[in-house]
């Protein structure tokens, strides 16, 4: 009740102003930016710090991802921010959940090949309005989404014209083609075994072998549980694109990661 008495005060409330180049703004944390995005600036972000771009699941819960990943702002300086979809969820991710056609194989092709799209341009009109604010560094941002959200994050964060340093996937559920990928971008991806909401085979059988055929450099890490992105996976992810916090164990990749079904490697992480 606290957060949202808090979050409706800052909804009604004006921006905050353009900070002076160089600097951060002057109070460090949550506040809006237009179209429903959130963004939270830790007190610990020094000068030009990395960025980590959050996509939610289904239900447009952008405030749940800040809120899951503020622990991790605050220990590392990274700046959050939470773009939110124009629908229930991601536009691409719609498109793809839709019923195939019988009678039209080329639409059902097209409903998994991402181009771009209106929600693209939300997330990239979301960046561009909080780098207004808050001067991050463009070659560390990092493209993040859970569920749905890691679905869409995959198939924006590969195309060659976004520029992101990397894309995280925790636990996506369709397999869509990147129209001109980027080649040798790194893409991380993670599922639970036993997730009940999204399907591991698909993650491991169909989005996996994608990526790779897409020239993407993967990492992916199955873990024995349900539809999460554990702790020991958010810094594991996290130490490999922005670097181990200094002074804390690091987070090293598991062995073996990338395989999938039917290999004992892939018994490794979780």
């Amino acid at each position: 009740m606290l957060l949202a008495a808090a979050l409706l005060a800052l909804s009604l409330a004006p921006p905050p102003p353009p900070a002076p180049p160089g600097t951060i703004v002057q109070q460090p944390g949550l506040f809006p930016l237009p179209d429903d995005a959130v963004a939270y600036v830790p007190k610990s972000a020094g000068p030009d710090p990395p960025l980590l771009v959050l996509l939610h699941g289904a239900g447009r819960q952008r405030l749940t991802m800040i809120q899951h990943f503020e622990a991790e702002a605050d220990k590392r300086g990274i700046v959050l921010l939470a773009p939110t979809s124009k629908r229930p969820t991601w536009d691409a991710v719609e498109l793809g959940e839709a019923m195939p056609s019988p009678d039209s194989p080329l639409a059902n092709k097209l409903a998994h090949l991402f181009t771009s799209s209106r929600d693209e341009k939300r997330v990239n009109a979301a960046i561009a309005n909080l780098e207004r604010q808050v001067p991050v560094d463009r070659a560390r941002i990092v493209l993040a989404g859970f569920s749905d959200g890691a679905t869409f994050a995959l198939a924006m964060g590969l195309s060659r014209n976004e520029h992101f340093a990397a894309v995280i996937a925790w636990s996506p559920g369709i397999a869509i083609q990147t129209d001109q990928p980027a080649r040798g971008r790194r893409v991380f991806v993670s599922h639970g075994r036993q997730d009940p909401i999204l399907k591991f085979e698909v993650t491991c059988g169909e989005i996996v072998p994608l990526l790779k055929s897409e020239g993407a450099e993967v990492t992916f890490v199955p873990f024995d549980g349900g539809h999460d992105a554990p702790v020991w996976l958010k810094d594991t992810f996290l130490d490999a694109v922005f670097g181990p916090v200094a002074g804390s164990e690091a987070r090293p990749l598991p062995e073996g990661s990338g395989v999938c079904v039917g290999d004992p490697s892939s018994r490794t992480g979780g």
